[in-house]
């Protein structure tokens, strides 16, 4: 991103780097905007057509936007391809002489957080794991929610096929969202994620989380 030269793309960007892993839905008037890489996502995932705004530093700001009356569906849409959405809405009416009304991040909804049935299928459970390794790296736990019918359960993993129990176990659960504990170094690896298509989208959180 470029840096900011207007009131209203500053408060855009100031919002937007508390949200950095969500698609940033910003409220303007009627409808729920997208910009930059969000705006290119969106457009491609929801079949929306691509614009774009004042030019910031001769650069045009790539852009897409969806109704505000009609942003439940869409949403759907963004939730079951597995991304994270954060809803910014206007907390002040616009009025004269009024340049800038303030906004905030009213909900952030993630593919294993949503309970709303839109979203989810109601033939199967809509999982939320979490995995918490020992330090030493054995046991390794496992606890999972449906959010949508309250279900919940906990567990833990030990000895030489630890890793093995809980790559199976996640297998079966199939869950929408796993949270992992931020890895220490710099760059993440392959060994510090869980294998394809085991835990859905992966959150990564500091281990006081």
């Amino acid at each position: 991103m470029t840096e900011p030269t207007t009131p209203l793309m500053q408060q855009y960007h100031a919002i937007k780097a508390r949200y950095p892993h969500a698609l940033l839905l910003f409220r303007l008037g009627d409808f729920y905007e997208l910009f930059y890489e969000d705006a290119m996502i969106a457009s491609r995932e929801l079949q929306i057509i691509l614009t774009s705004r004042n030019r910031e530093k001769g650069q045009p700001i790539p852009m897409c936007g969806v109704p505000y009356h009609a942003a439940e569906g869409y949403l759907a849409r963004l939730i079951r391809a597995g991304f994270k959405i954060a809803i910014c809405d206007q907390m002040d009416q616009p009025g004269p002489g009024k340049k800038l009304v303030r906004r905030e991040v009213v909900r952030v909804i993630t593919p294993g957080t949503a309970t709303d049935l839109g979203v989810l299928d109601i033939r199967e459970n809509n999982f939320l794991a979490a995995v918490a390794p020992h330090p030493s790296g054995s046991p390794l736990g496992l606890a999972f929610v449906d959010l949508s019918t309250g279900e919940f359960q906990a567990t833990e993993f030990s000895g030489p096929r630890a890793e093995e129990a809980l790559r199976d176990e996640l297998q079966l659960l199939r869950p929408r969202e796993t949270l992992l504990p931020r890895p220490p170094q710099l760059f993440e690896t392959a060994k510090t994620s869980l294998p394809e298509g085991t835990g859905g989208i992966e959150s990564r959180l500091e281990d006081w989380t």
